[in-house]
């Protein structure tokens, strides 16, 4: 009773027993293998890949700049990115309604990482399963540490490589090349960051593995809060399997099941699936392949262990809590599309320069003296012209700049000083006149009509 009690990769003593899962074929395997190796180019390629002149996708947080798959988002922007990630966790907790941990075992990426790269480095050096529960016990000789000296130092080789691959998430791929190739004592922040990252895989991804799962993770934890009776989960079927195989129980009232304990083997968390759903499982499949592989050899139907929980699934997906998800969801793409599409590429605001509020010039001309600030939120750089409208040209009016023609980088902000000079008869008695300003994008040709206030002298016996 007190082995069914305690975590499968405890002993009787509370100490961790390290896991050496047995490698699996089958159907699902294949399939994860060929989710997994997207996942890794995903990964690794995102943050060299460039959409309309962006990186497809960085989060520089100092600098306040969001690029994501050639839209650039800034710091006022915050609500849009809000919506995105409301957006992905709405999508994990409708993947685990449906599919239960769906995500878990096949697209975490302390799933991906570990199975996909990790394992496979240490099956390549140290051997299968057997053979490496054959090593651990091994006392420490000169074999055993030149295999574990290389597998450790594969390890750093590739975690190096994805903590590189992390931080070009964060700092920009250009910029992470430059600092690549200069001594680490010019740029020690990062390098630090990226040796603590590469330390950090290879503790978790080398060592820690399922306990971060078991220990760490909160998603096994509240996903009883995402999941109902009708969500798929990955299951024994024990009125079919039961009683199993045993010298105990005659051999006409056997199950299914052949007590081979194969689908315990292969668990990566090293539970068995027959005592029901638990918190260690990931949903990896693992326990299918290997159960449909015995069944297949002792010729009975496959199926034993596999997805359980849906009376059809058509009924599985029109259930309240998944059309609650899915509607929300859908929702708040819809906002997030709407902001998207009326963005406006560039915003252009004109404030009053701080300097005194106008001065005379000869000829009754009064003199104002205004600043436009040029932000530029589109993925190009934007050539703007400021005017006067020609209703106020032909008023007499002048406006007066250093150059006609301003250009504002990708991200950029530019300060553009003016001044507008106009006959003081267009003032009303409060000293006061409009004055439209014409703003123009020259690469579109959109343009916008800005008013602004202008004063002079006041005029009390008007």
């Amino acid at each position: 009773m007190l082995d069914k009690e305690r975590l499968s990769s405890l002993d009787e003593f509370g100490s961790r027993q390290y896991i050496y899962p047995a490698e699996v074929k089958g159907h699902f395997r294949l399939w994860r293998s060929r989710v997994y190796a997207v996942l890794l180019v995903i990964f690794l390629g995102l943050p060299w890949i460039r959409i309309n002149g962006l990186q497809a996708v960085l989060i520089d947080i100092p600098n306040r700049r969001f690029e994501i798959f050639g839209m650039l988002f800034l710091a006022h922007d915050t609500p849009l990115l809000f919506f995105l990630l409301a957006i992905a966790v709405l999508g994990i907790a409708l993947a685990t309604a449906v599919f239960g941990r769906v995500w878990c075992g096949w697209a975490c990426p302390q799933t991906v990482f570990i199975d996909a790269i990790y394992r496979r480095i240490e099956i390549w050096i140290e051997g299968d399963y057997i053979a490496r529960r054959k090593l651990s016990q091994e006392p420490m000789g000169v074999r055993k540490f030149s295999l574990y000296a290389l597998k450790w130092t594969a390890f750093l080789i590739v975690s190096s490589l994805f903590a590189h691959s992390f931080i070009a998430y964060f700092t920009g791929s250009d910029q992470l090349m430059d600092m690549i190739q200069k001594p680490p004592g010019e740029n020690w922040s990062y390098f630090l960051v990226v040796s603590f990252v590469t330390a950090l895989l290879m503790f978790d991804f080398g060592w820690f593995r399922e306990q971060f799962c078991i220990i760490m993770c909160p998603y096994g934890r509240f996903q009883s809060v995402l999941m109902d009776s009708r969500s798929l989960v990955i299951g024994y079927d024990s009125q079919r399997g039961e009683p199993r195989k045993s010298t105990q129980v005659a051999k006409e009232l056997w199950g299914d099941c052949v007590s081979c304990n194969r689908c315990v083997q292969v668990c990566p968390t090293g539970i068995d699936i027959r005592d029901g759903l638990q918190l260690e499982c990931i949903a990896c499949t693992a326990c299918i392949d290997a159960c449909d592989e015995i069944m297949t050899k002792v010729k009975k139907p496959t199926g034993l262990i596999g997805y359980q929980g849906a009376k059809g699934f058509k009924k599985n997906l029109t259930r309240p809590r998944v059309l609650a998800y899915s509607a929300l969801m859908l929702f708040l793409m819809a906002i997030f599309l709407y902001n998207l599409i009326t963005r406006a590429p560039y915003v252009v605001t004109i404030l009053r320069a701080k300097d005194t509020p106008y001065q005379l010039l000869p000829e009754d001309k009064i003199l104002n003296h205004f600043k436009a600030h040029l932000f530029n939120q589109s993925h190009h750089p934007v050539e703007f012209t400021i005017e006067l409208s020609e209703e106020q040209k032909n008023q007499g009016l002048v406006l007066t700049q250093l150059q006609s023609t301003n250009t504002v980088k990708t991200g950029e902000t530019k300060e553009v000083h003016f001044f507008i000079t106009f006959p003081k008869n267009i003032l009303n008695f409060k000293g006061e006149t409009t004055l439209k300003v014409e703003v123009q994008e020259r690469t579109s040709g959109s343009s916008q009509i800005l008013k602004v206030n202008g004063v002079g002298p006041y005029s009390a016996g008007s």
